[in-house]
């Protein structure tokens, strides 16, 4: 039986986890594209290793979740890069870093919970 804080961890990890997939493809698509490179192969780069584990992921098994939340930290270094490189896209560096972040401790939380019970 799932007890409350489990099911609690499970959506704001897989909220945050969708957030991330979003927002990533946004700011390629919409917000920032890349100048040099094809915009498909960017998003083939950044987006498709987020959708590996979303499978898993959306049925809360603790693996995919876990290396959702490993994946994560990519992201959050991504984001510290442009937040410190780049005035202008640092807000969305710092968007980044924080729906990465999230990711990344709520999936903590989640799989503690899970293996406690």
């Amino acid at each position: 039986m799932k007890l409350p804080g489990v099911k609690a961890a499970y959506w704001l990890q897989l909220l945050s986890y969708l957030s991330l997939i979003g927002f990533i493809t946004a700011w390629i698509t919409l917000l920032s594209p890349p100048e040099t490179f094809p915009i498909g192969l960017v998003l083939i780069a950044c987006v498709v290793p987020m959708l590996l584990p979303l499978m898993g992921v959306l049925h809360g098994r603790d693996k995919p979740v876990n290396w959702a939340a490993y994946l994560s930290l990519l992201y959050f270094i991504h984001g510290v890069t442009e937040a410190v490189a780049s005035p202008d896209t640092k807000i969305l560096g710092i968007i980044e870093i924080i729906i990465s972040l999230t990711v990344f401790f709520s999936g903590s939380l989640y799989i503690r919970h899970v293996s406690k019970h």
